[in-house]
This record gives C-alpha cells, sequence and structure tokens, in this order.
C-alpha cells in the first residue's frame, strides 16, 4: 500500500491497485496510450515504493500521454508521498478528470487533505470512497499513517464503520440481526411434554461474518441436521434451508412479524412419497431464555392446515458459545 514506506505496504494492496491501473479505461479507449513495457517499467518503481522515481516515470508518461488518467494518478500519489501535497491532490483530482476510477482516487485525495490539515474535507472524501470497488479496507484505513491526524474527528468511527460495511455488510444491516433471537445453545421438547430422559439439543451459531444464523440439531432418536438462516437482500426476505441425516431437504422463506419469524415453503412428502407439500415455520420469540418452534403442513394445497410438530426451546445453563461471526 503506497500510503506508508514499502516495507510496511501489504503485497495484496499493492497488487489489487496494480491491476486497477492496468486495466484499460473507457475515457482513455480511442486516446494514445503508453505500451505495455512502458506502463510495467513505470508500475515497478511504483511497487517498490520508490516515490522519486515513479515521480518522474509517470511525469514523463503524462507529457507523452496527456490525457492517461492512470499516469496523472500516479504522480498524484508520488508527490503525496513526496510529502508535496497540494500537488498531489491537483494530480490527483486531474487522474479522476481523464478516468480513474472514484473508489480508487477518493482516499489517495483524503490523504492529500488530511496532510494539509483540511480534515472535514478529507472525511468527506473517504467517505464518498466507501463504496463497492475500493482497494481499501476497515484495517488499511485505520493504519494509514496518512490519517493519523482524523483520527480524533468526530466522523472517524463513522467512516470506519463505512468500509466495515464494504466487506462485513451483514454486521451492519440491522435486517440480518432479527433472527438473532434464535442464537443459543437449546434443549428441546415437544410443547406441554415433561422434563423425563434427554432433551433434544440445537445448538444455533451466529457464522460467516454474521451473515448466516446456522441451526446444528441432534436429538435422542438419532436424528441429527443442520440448517441455514440468512437474509438475502435481493429479495427482502429470509431463507432458510434445511438438511438431514435422512436425505431430507427443506425450503423456506419469511419475515419478522412483530417479534416472531413466519417463515413458508415446501418440505418432501411424508412417508417417501413423491412430491413436496407447502409448510409454514413459525419461531415464536417468547422470551430471552425460551423460543417455540411451530411447523404446520398441508395436503390440500394450502387449503387446511395440520400440526406438524410443536417444539418448546429452553436455554441451556454454561451452553456453548452462539455468538461467532
Amino acid at each position: 500500500m503506497a500510503s506508508f514506506h514499502a516495507a510496511r505496504a501489504p503485497r495484496l494492496l499493492l497488487l489489487a491497485l496494480l491491476i486497477l491501473g492496468a486495466a484499460p479505461l473507457s475515457a482513455q479507449s480511442t486516446a494514445p496510450a503508453p505500451s505495455a513495457a512502458e506502463l510495467q517499467s513505470a508500475a515497478t518503481t511504483f511497487a517498490q515504493g520508490d516515490w522519486k522515481r515513479t515521480l518522474e516515470a509517470y511525469t514523463a508518461l503524462a507529457k507523452q500521454y496527456p490525457t492517461h488518467a492512470l499516469a496523472r494518478f500516479r504522480m498524484g500519489v508520488a508527490l503525496v508521498e513526496l510529502r508535496r501535497y497540494a500537488e498531489g491532490e491537483a494530480a490527483l483530482r486531474e487522474g479522476e478528470r481523464l478516468g480513474m476510477p472514484a473508489p480508487t482516487v477518493r482516499w489517495r485525495i483524503a490523504e492529500s487533505l488530511a496532510e494539509q490539515h483540511r480534515a472535514d474535507e478529507a472525511i468527506a472524501e473517504l467517505q464518498r470512497g466507501a463504496v463497492p470497488g475500493t482497494p481499501l479496507t476497515m484495517s488499511a484505513v485505520m493504519a494509514n499513517a496518512h490519517f493519523a491526524s482524523l483520527r480524533a474527528h468526530p466522523r472517524w468511527q463513522a467512516v470506519l464503520d463505512a468500509f466495515d460495511a464494504l466487506t462485513r455488510p451483514c454486521l451492519h444491516d440491522p435486517r440480518a440481526r432479527q433472527f438473532d433471537f434464535w442464537l443459543g445453545d437449546w434443549d428441546v421438547r415437544p410443547v406441554g411434554a415433561p422434563a423425563v430422559g434427554p432433551a433434544a439439543r440445537n445448538t444455533v451459531t451466529l457464522e460467516n461474518n454474521g451473515c448466516t444464523v446456522m441451526e446444528h440439531w441432534t436429538a435422542p432418536n438419532g436424528s441429527a441436521g443442520q440448517s441455514f438462516n440468512l437474509f438475502d437482500r435481493s429479495i427482502g426476505k429470509w431463507r432458510q434451508t434445511w438438511v438431514d441425516n435422512i436425505g431430507g431437504q427443506h425450503d423456506y422463506r419469511g419475515e419478522l412479524v412483530g417479534r416472531d419469524m413466519v417463515l413458508e415453503g415446501d418440505t418432501p412428502a411424508p412417508n417417501g412419497a413423491l412430491g413436496r407439500i407447502p409448510t409454514r415455520l413459525t419461531f415464536f420469540h417468547i422470551s430471552a431464555d425460551s423460543v417455540r418452534q411451530f411447523s404446520q403442513v398441508s395436503t390440500d394445497s394450502g387449503k387446511t392446515w395440520t400440526t406438524s410438530y410443536d417444539l418448546m426451546y429452553v436455554r441451556r445453563k454454561g451452553g456453548a458459545d452462539s455468538t461467532r461471526r
């Protein structure tokens, strides 16, 4: 990463920047452009963090190819690293005007603004740059030495949250937290059944950066299965997919209704028959330590419904951690 010395620069980020920079820009498609050899030679100095030679190389390219956005952009990067911040800002803005992708340019402009003690403008550029396509992550923003003066800014945390949301969106979307009441380690018995003998156990964990509510079911009769639950932003609803150790597979979609999760879908027909039947599945959020799971099926295409099962969950004391992310 060119925002601090090359010895400390993350190689993957440098590679991403090289790839972005090497990609042809539509604005330049009909204009004279440097050869691959010229670009590679200049890119080598950029990757090494040799900012004096980088400035010389890209200044020469910018003079020869005045509409080449990458040359102007990397001139700006080198100028900022050489502490010529105002000149660097001007070159970076020209690179953006010529066609460099905004997510790549804006955080570089923010570096120059931060070093010029224009904190509000720097924060605004970072927030505008926190969009899909940026090569920057929250950890890279935090480690960037150019932003040291911004860390006390009242909007700094909002900037970090915006970059974190690009790589861990479910942790920043309240809709993805609607089913968290089911997280936990639970003893499960039929509603009204006495607590005699071992209960079924269901451990529900949060996986994949908070995107997946994952169920792990085992019962004394040997049944076992898992379900994968997530809020699907493409349809604005929750999905559940269940699989088990007898080849069963269930599909549901639904949403939070009040405090309860209500899902509808289909499950395999009973007794090994071909086909699938409509099924309703409701998770009643009774309290912090109890959940009721109620399933209904229909054998007449949804005209009438019968109970498939009705289960009460009671949180196990000292159960396993359910909040892995």
